[in-house]
């Protein structure tokens, strides 16, 4: 059985049918939500999970398309564990590579080609072992491009993932590399400065970040 740890909350669901009725979320720490199946009629309460709503718990079961199939659920354990849980596995080194420290970016309108640049995750492991973690999803990173703390271009904006979760292994020695390439438009690009790019490995909720200018061509 695969363990989840959270915020237990419920919602009414089917409202106004015969079969209205308590519809249990499981909240993870990353703030994804996945529907916890609850083992009673769609109009009755699950017992055994409504008495840990509004609760910071443990559910051990499994994880399918429609959501978390309980087998056991407690009162997630103060103290050391816990604390380690919430603050994750920080102990992978991330790093971010660009393609361009200075992205030369062309404003001519008669040459509307679609111009980029290459982002590279590198996440490293410094020991001899395996470091294993775990995703809520499919998706295992996220990249984004930022300009005075607004976010102009997201990597998963508009992807679908697989509602299981997927375990991650890192193997110790070399970084592994997850490598996207950010399209864009000169439109996107509306000001010549200093833009941000940041990446975020899901499996430790480590981020990386790393600055670029953007100028004009002549």
């Amino acid at each position: 059985m695969a363990r989840f740890d959270g915020y237990l909350f419920s919602k009414l669901h089917l409202i106004g049918t015969k079969s209205e009725g308590p519809f249990y979320i499981l909240q993870r720490w990353d703030y994804s939500e996945h529907p916890v199946i609850k083992k009673a009629m769609p109009w009755q309460e699950d017992p055994n999970l409504h008495k840990f709503l509004d609760k910071k718990v443990t559910i051990e079961g499994a994880f399918g398309q429609d959501g978390i199939r309980y087998e056991k659920i407690s009162v997630l354990s103060s103290g050391p564990a816990m604390e380690q849980d919430l603050a994750g596995p920080h102990n992978l080194e991330v790093s971010l590579k660009l393609e361009h420290e200075v992205l030369w970016v062309d404003k001519m309108p008669q040459q509307p080609k679609p111009q980029s640049m290459n982002l590279t995750l590198l996440v490293k492991w410094p020991y001899r072992s395996i470091w294993h973690g775990v995703c809520p999803t499919s998706q295992i990173y996220d990249f984004f491009i930022e300009k005075d703390g607004k976010i102009i271009w997201q990597w998963s904006k508009g992807r679908m993932f697989s509602m299981i979760v997927t375990p991650v292994n890192v193997p110790g020695g070399d970084p592994v590399e997850y490598s996207v390439r950010w399209s864009f438009s000169s439109d996107q690009i509306k000001t010549e400065g200093d833009y941000l790019a940041r990446a975020v490995f899901i499996a430790s909720r480590q981020e990386a970040a790393r600055a670029f200018q953007a100028k004009f061509t002549v």
